[in-house]
């Protein structure tokens, strides 16, 4: 009998930026990419029957167009991400190894848009 396991990597992530976006341009193609975290608030009832809340800081991959939306991805605005994950590894300059697992976005949905800047009258 031969079974074979399906294989699923997706992942929707919601909650609020923790630090305005910088587009950064990477390879011969130039190619826009930014990384944004994510703050995801989770609530629960600890045994003592009183209400709890843990935070997980989630870093997300932004590459070509979606990543040149920047202007939306400011500290605080809400968000849901839809996309992969990813893992990532490299050395450190000691020749530590080091790796991380991040989101790879594939959508990114703004759940407000963030205030423009109110021009003063001088």
């Amino acid at each position: 009998m031969s079974f074979r396991t399906p294989s699923i990597n997706t992942v929707s992530i919601s909650g609020n930026i923790v630090r305005d976006a910088e587009v950064n341009h990477v390879g011969e193609a130039n190619t826009p990419v930014t990384t944004i975290t994510v703050a995801h608030n989770q609530r629960y009832k600890a045994k003592s029957g009183k209400w709890q809340e843990t935070v997980s800081f989630i870093d997300v991959e932004v590459w070509g167009a979606l990543a040149e939306r920047d202007a939306y991805y400011k500290k605080g605005v809400p968000v849901i991400v839809e996309g992969v994950l990813k893992g990532n590894q490299w050395k450190d300059k000691e020749g530590k190894s080091h790796s991380k697992v991040v989101v790879r976005a594939a959508k990114i949905h703004v759940l407000m848009y963030p205030d423009k800047e109110e021009k003063t009258e001088e």
